[in-house]
């Protein structure tokens, strides 16, 4: 009898773990052929494995910081120009730098924009025109978005070397063909006698203005343009020749003191 019971026992316990092993495996097989919502798919969040830690973090702190500038002059025929811009914080107040060839009217016509909410301009605290930005002040913090610090995000002593040497890998996250954000990388590949870096990597109209980072999360400068060629066919656009403006051009003293 007890030998009867033991058996009744081991065979109870025997049951439930292939029912349990079973229920694992019609887990697994139906996770594996059930498709993902588009919300599922696509968070910021959603990055290739393969790549480090940094520059999975500095993918991130460049999505999160990055928006669209909306920019209207009601003086202007075509009044309209939209750019790319990087949000930032320094003692408390909230600022955008993006390039000043896409600011084209008064600060109250101008809108930012995270993830399809608008936010206004309080004021422009630098215009700078021979090195192309423009410092804007926003009224209120940007829901969602993750500010880069200032001074903290840039470069100090030996890493601005480091950042603007060449081959050395960036990542920026802007709004070309005033799509996005999309997220590209490239390399550092060479200067201009006017103090520019040349990328390599991609971009169109709607960039000017995203911010450069390097893998190790430091923001390094901004597109200013692409390069333009000329050939025995006519005038030749390089979209993966990408004209950046180095940060510490940047008069950063205006936001800091």
């Amino acid at each position: 009898m007890i030998k009867f019971l033991k058996c009744v026992k081991y065979g109870f316990w025997g049951a439930w773990l292939v029912l349990l092993l079973v229920a694992l495996i019609t887990v697994s097989v139906l996770n594996y052929q059930t498709i993902p919502t588009w919300h599922q798919t696509i968070p910021s969040e959603n990055f290739v494995l393969h790549h480090s830690d940094d520059y999975q973090r500095a993918a991130k702190k460049s999505r999160q910081s990055t928006v669209k500038i909306s920019s209207r002059n009601l003086k202007l025929w075509n009044g309209a120009a939209t750019t790319t811009g990087t949000y930032f914080t320094a003692n408390k107040k909230h600022y955008v730098i993006t390039v000043h060839h896409g600011i084209i009217g008064p600060c109250w016509l101008q809108s930012v924009i995270y993830h399809g909410e608008h936010y206004s301009c309080k004021e422009y605290v630098k215009v700078d025109v021979e090195n192309d930005y423009v410092i804007i002040e926003l009224e209120a913090s940007l829901k969602g978005a993750t500010p880069i610090k200032i001074p903290q995000d840039l470069p100090h002593g030996g890493q601005w070397k480091k950042s603007y040497s060449i081959l050395n890998s960036i990542i920026y996250t802007g709004y070309p063909n005033v799509i996005g954000p999309l997220t590209l990388r490239g390399d550092v590949v060479g200067y201009s006698e006017e103090q520019y870096l040349y990328i390599f990597s991609h971009a169109y109209g709607g960039a000017s203005g995203s911010g450069i980072f390097t893998k190790e999360g430091k923001y390094i400068g901004y597109i200013v343009a692409i390069d333009v060629g000329s050939t025995e066919f006519g005038v030749d656009v390089l979209e993966n020749i990408v004209v950046v403006a180095p940060a510490f051009n940047v008069d950063w003293n205006v936001v800091i003191n």
